[in-house]
């Protein structure tokens, strides 16, 4: 069958242009697709899928301890020398209940969290024990050092317990979710005496640990954007417990409640722009910027991680307001304390990772930004966070207290106690539910677009490519026939010696006839 460059030339174009038609179909499609699909609202699978995270991700909170090695030696003004104990891993089941679709496009809920210890990813048990700083007790005198009476009697009436010290021995269990302390018992018996209650920052009813009475239990009240009024702002954060600012800090900006919870963005993320994220933990707001570009499962992520300059507060104005007091913490550091009812706590990075001047105070720190670094990981169209960890490291502020002889050589630093990794990621079912419902559009569209432009360009080409060529061999072959016709016009009949002979030839003959 003779090739027909005209009609290669023709399915080429048609092929090509459809080819080049379906992008701009595709974008326009795709946002529509995504917001059918991320849109919270009654009786669909995305709503579904947001009450019930568990279902298609692993969710774990693991927990690591400072053990401290030389407490009599720390009383005398020696660095802590610490080793780290863990992990300690529990499985957290979490869900959101209280859903109340509001008419504006938004959204109330509560998200409780179940932990449960999980032995098998765990490297002990709940019944471990360590020595740490007794925080009950330092915590007290901390918030009662400026009182001119109190403190001094604080300080006698230590010694009518022998028995309490500056360090404890306890166990991961009663660290993280609590033990009787018999300081905090006393206390409570002595309010409880009392004819008229008084009214405290924090509760006490003699117990103490970091999460005591936290399991089972939600951070508060959630007011989300649904994405019923378009997905720029989905799922941001409009108020927490009924308010758009927290009362912890010193200006309206560092007050604000800004950023979704960091399991979810908006589609499209842009990794040029900065992504919040509001930790109820904290009583902040924090952002990440990007970091790099990484793949799950053949799927490519964008990676954020929080700046070291977040951590930073000298020439960084914005940070300023976080500063509690007169006095802004040394890069590396937040005092957290405006929301923890005034008890000294500072938070950091793990092993003091970006707070150099608190981890010199201290010996057995090995930071590492692989091990202990916030992260998130984002599919970039749909804005889903498909891996992410929160890590944070719980720290008390420790110095010298006027007439409590038990702290007359402390070295003023920040003492490490416990640091937690708050892990997410999301597992086998959600990995091919993510693909079936976006990721293959996503891909088959483009796909399909593309190839049709390749093969179409392929077909065009290869026909303006015959075209030519043919074009061509015609023009040398009429080329070839108008000199081969002007050769035969300018040609005798007869060569120059067939003339000369036929001529003598002719000439002769009566001679010989005559003869």
């Amino acid at each position: 069958m003779k090739f027909s460059h005209f009609a290669s030339i023709i399915s080429g174009g048609v092929v090509l242009i459809l080819g080049a038609i379906l992008i701009p179909i595709f974008n326009y499609i795709l946002p529509i697709e995504l917001a059918k699909s991320l849109t919270l609202k009654d009786n669909t699978k995305g709503l579904t899928a947001w009450e019930h995270p568990m279902d298609t991700s692993d969710a774990y909170i693991t927990f690591y301890v400072f053990d401290v090695q030389n407490p009599n030696d720390v009383l005398q003004g020696a660095k802590p020398v610490l080793v780290e104990k863990g992990p300690y891993v529990y499985y957290a089941g979490k869900y959101r209940t209280d859903v109340e679709f509001e008419p504006n496009g938004t959204v109330y809920f509560r998200a409780p969290r179940t932990m449960v210890f999980d032995k098998s990813k765990s490297k002990g048990s709940e019944n471990d024990t360590f020595t740490t700083i007794n925080v009950p007790l330092y915590t007290i005198m901390t918030m009662i050092k400026n009182h001119p009476v109190a403190d001094v009697i604080f300080g006698e009436g230590l010694k009518l317990f022998p028995n309490i010290t500056m360090f404890k021995n306890l166990t991961v269990y009663e660290i993280l979710w609590g033990y009787e302390d018999p300081i905090l018992k006393t206390i409570k018996d002595i309010l409880d005496a009392l004819p008229v209650p008084l009214n405290l920052p924090i509760k006490i009813d003699g117990y103490f640990g970091f999460f005591y009475q936290k399991n089972n239990t939600d951070t508060g009240l959630f007011n989300v954007n649904t994405g019923k009024n378009g997905m720029k702002d989905f799922m941001f954060i409009n108020s927490w417990n009924k308010e758009t600012h927290v009362p912890y800090w010193k200006s309206e900006y560092c007050n604000r409640i800004n950023g979704t919870d960091g399991q979810v963005y908006h589609p499209f993320v842009d990794k040029a722009k900065r992504m919040y994220m509001f930790v109820s933990d904290l009583g902040r707001s924090i952002y990440l910027t990007y970091k790099k570009g990484v793949q799950l499962e053949g799927i490519p992520l964008y990676r954020f991680t929080p700046p070291p300059e977040l951590w930073i507060y000298e020439d960084h104005p914005e940070n300023e307001c976080f500063c509690v007091g007169d006095v802004c913490p040394h890069p590396g550091a937040l005092n957290i304390s405006a929301c923890q009812g005034g008890a000294p706590v500072f938070v950091s990075l793990p092993h003091f990772l970006y707070g150099d001047y608190y981890r010199g105070l201290v010996e057995g720190m090995k930071p590492s930004q692989e091990a202990h670094d916030t992260y998130i990981d984002v599919e970039k169209t749909s804005g889903i966070v498909m891996e992410g960890s929160k890590r944070i490291q719980l720290n008390l502020a420790v110095e010298r207290i006027e007439h409590i002889v038990e702290t007359k050589n402390l070295s003023t630093l920040l003492f490490p106690v416990i640091w937690l990794d708050q892990s997410a990621n999301i597992n086998e079912k959600g990995i091919k539910q993510f693909k079936q419902e976006l990721f293959y559009l996503q891909i088959s569209i483009p796909i399909v677009a593309y190839c049709l432009i390749a093969i179409g360009s392929l077909f065009f080409l290869l026909g303006v490519i015959v075209l030519i060529v043919r074009k061509q061999r015609s023009r040398r072959l009429r080329a070839s026939s108008a000199d081969a016709k002007l050769v035969d016009e300018k040609s005798p009949l007869l060569s120059d010696d067939g003339a000369s002979t036929s001529s003598t030839a002719s000439l002769s003959r009566p001679d010989n006839v005559a003869a």
